[in-house]
């Protein structure tokens, strides 16, 4: 901050002599800058260092990127993008982003949201809670874990949004979006799920809502050589990683996606934020690369 204040000062004094004629060395001593600093900063002579070239590129590529997803990253995010993308060269570190971020006073958006309610179902035939937190897979496709969330955007009808996780790298295998919430939405985000991995048979993670307890849906997993586990009563801490996987990307859509006119642009965003996510969002967990990679 206080680099970014002195390079203020520096182009308000110039800005101050070139249009009012006040004097440099006046304006110098009332900012307590020294003089000799300022000419130094405004001189077509300098060649700058090799620290201030590197800055020069890493700052390029921060306004990049915060201008291609509406200042959706922090620092964090920010640095493993910006490592992402700048591969080839030497690492940068979190602290150099955080000073060029404040530099120009960029910082990431955290969208508010109304507390959602829902109401409560019998469910027909509940399973027993097989995966009981162990939130770790050693191999692709072998928990999956499913929910549904409300995606909600002024003066517009809700959609839902049903998603299949596999919970070795966090990707969305399955999802599907719809206007109501029902079994029929349950099935789409399944079929899709299985359709792109026809010979997987994981252990299938739900809470008890309807659409997973009923028979039908159940002998569905049986066929297809899955094992059905589920959330006890009012734990919703049983599927966090799914839960918390929903926040992420209903915080990205309101990020990259502010003004939505109708429920198809709607449909829309959601759509483009998950491509976003496994595309474009780096992952701590998986070292500065996408779940996509």
């Amino acid at each position: 901050m206080k680099r970014r204040w002195k390079q203020e000062t520096y182009q308000l004094i110039h800005d101050c002599h070139q249009k009012y004629n006040w004097k440099i060395d006046l304006m110098c001593k009332w900012a307590k800058i020294a003089r000799s600093a300022y000419y130094k900063y405004f001189d077509p002579k300098r060649k700058p260092s090799k620290r201030e070239e590197r800055d020069k590129k890493i700052e390029a590529k921060i306004i990049e990127i915060t201008k291609s997803n509406n200042s959706l990253f922090g620092t964090e995010k920010m640095t493993m993008a910006v490592n992402r993308q700048m591969s080839d060269e030497k690492p940068v570190y979190h602290k150099t982003v955080y000073r060029l971020m404040c530099i120009n006073g960029i910082r990431s958006q955290k969208p508010r949201y109304q507390k959602l309610k829902f109401k409560h179902t019998t469910p027909e035939k509940t399973a027993e809670n097989k995966l009981k937190r162990d939130f770790n897979a050693s191999r692709p496709n072998e928990k999956w874990c499913t929910d549904i969330t409300e995606v909600v955007a002024a003066n517009l009808p809700k959609a839902y949004l049903c998603t299949v996780f596999d919970l070795y790298d966090r990707y969305p295998v399955g999802y599907a979006i719809s206007k109501r919430n029902d079994t029929a939405l349950v099935q789409a985000a399944y079929k899709q799920a299985v359709k792109a991995y026809p010979n997987a048979h994981p252990l299938f993670h739900s809470d008890r809502g309807f659409q997973f307890t009923r028979a039908p849906f159940q002998n569905q997993l049986k066929d297809q050589g899955m094992t059905q586990s589920m959330s006890r009563v009012g734990c919703c801490i049983d599927n966090g990683p799914m839960e918390g996987w929903q926040g992420i990307i209903k915080e990205m859509r309101v990020i990259l996606h502010p003004q939505v006119a109708s429920y198809d642009e709607l449909n829309d965003s959601i759509c483009k934020t998950i491509d976003y996510y496994i595309n474009e969002d780096p992952q701590k967990r998986f070292n500065g690369l996408t779940a996509g990679e």
